[in-house]
């Protein structure tokens, strides 16, 4: 394996993990604590975004398999996440509930795709 693929992956991964985690304890805690993790939280999702962006082009290339057809949900239902968590600012716990149902969407998606046959 490449060494460069392995970095982005190892990005990719982190800033997810750092997405969900601090998404789902949001929403567990109804939004305690939003002050302090908003602008890590929002910027471990656009690493994430990002840095999966280029495994796509990277890894999948123009193929549009089954494999990429549940990857582009899971891509999705992580944008629509990000969107919610960036527009829902009145109600936090709203927001980071919505958001949590999405990314547990995404990671399904991102660690059963290459499963799927």
């Amino acid at each position: 394996m490449n060494i460069g693929l392995i970095l982005l992956l190892s990005f990719h991964v982190l800033a997810a993990i750092f997405w969900a985690g601090t998404t789902f304890v949001l929403a567990r805690t109804g939004g305690v604590g939003i002050e302090a993790l908003r602008r890590p939280q929002i910027g471990a999702a656009v690493v994430a975004v990002l840095t999966g962006a280029g495994l796509g082009a990277w890894v999948h290339g123009g193929a549009f398999g089954r494999t990429e057809q549940v990857l582009m949900v899971a891509i999705i239902a992580s944008l629509i996440a990000l969107i919610v968590q960036l527009a829902d600012r009145a109600n936090p716990a709203r927001s980071q509930r919505i958001a949590a149902g999405l990314l547990m969407i995404a990671v399904v998606g991102m660690v059963s795709a290459r499963y799927i046959a």
